[in-house]
């Protein structure tokens, strides 16, 4: 078996390597070598992103659940390709239509994804397919109803977000308008206001700073008989 580090490690974070086992390339998620206190709460995260899983078992692009050799780990199928943060390819408009599809049929399984804004849990294989990850902080909810119509939404809202960023011309004037619509309510929510004040206030702070720290520097005068770089 051969084995390389996938995604960048974090103190809080699995470990995540990308693995050949008997000809197939798997992806291994384990928090086994954390912390205790972490180890520990790996295990809860573990166990119900496998629950997920299994939830959304023979749905294509999906990433399939093929082992636990332990509590702290779980090995799923590897898709392949890219995310759609590190891709250079621009997604079609059939890309997104099939997307579409698998998102609905997640939600169709009662499970709600609640981080589709970000592109990096979407990828392209290799032939140009969509496949969704990272299904850790998911919820799932079997049953109809508001709460659920309402976190489907957001999935939805999340995944125009990303459409309308790298494919606009494919978006429907009906999706413009829903999109349209979701950032209006965003700019309106109170807290989330506060949150982006808040950061672009540290932003600020930072450059502040560094720009401080830089007229602050000490230029160190040329020693007699060596000349300096530029003069």
């Amino acid at each position: 078996m051969t084995q390389m580090v996938f995604k960048k490690k974090r103190i809080y974070g699995p470990d995540v390597s990308l693995m050949r086992l008997d000809g197939r390339c798997l992806v291994e998620k384990t928090y086994r070598n954390k912390a205790w206190p972490v180890r520990m709460m790996g295990i809860l995260l573990v166990s119900w992103e496998a629950f997920i899983y299994s939830r959304l078992k023979d749905i294509s692009g999906i990433p399939k659940l093929t082992g636990r050799p332990d509590r702290y780990t779980l090995v799923t199928s590897y898709m392949g390709g890219e995310n759609l943060r590190a891709t250079t390819k621009k997604p079609d408009g059939a890309y997104f239509e099939k997307l579409s599809k698998i998102i609905e049929q997640m939600h169709q399984r009662g499970v709600l994804h609640l981080d589709l804004r970000n592109r990096r849990n979407y990828g392209i294989d290799d032939s140009g397919l969509p496949y969704l990850v990272d299904f850790a902080s998911c919820l799932y909810i079997p049953r109809p109803g508001k709460l659920k119509d309402f976190l489907a939404s957001i999935d939805r809202m999340g995944f125009l977000k990303v459409k309308g960023k790298l494919n606009p011309e494919s978006m429907t004037n009906k999706e413009r308008r829903r999109l349209a619509l979701g950032k209006t309510l965003s700019d309106l929510w109170l807290p989330g206001r506060a949150i982006k004040s808040i950061r672009d206030m540290v932003r600020r702070d930072s450059r502040l700073r560094r720009n401080d720290e830089c007229n602050k520097s000490p230029v160190m005068p040329a020693k007699a008989g060596i000349q300096q770089t530029g003069s």
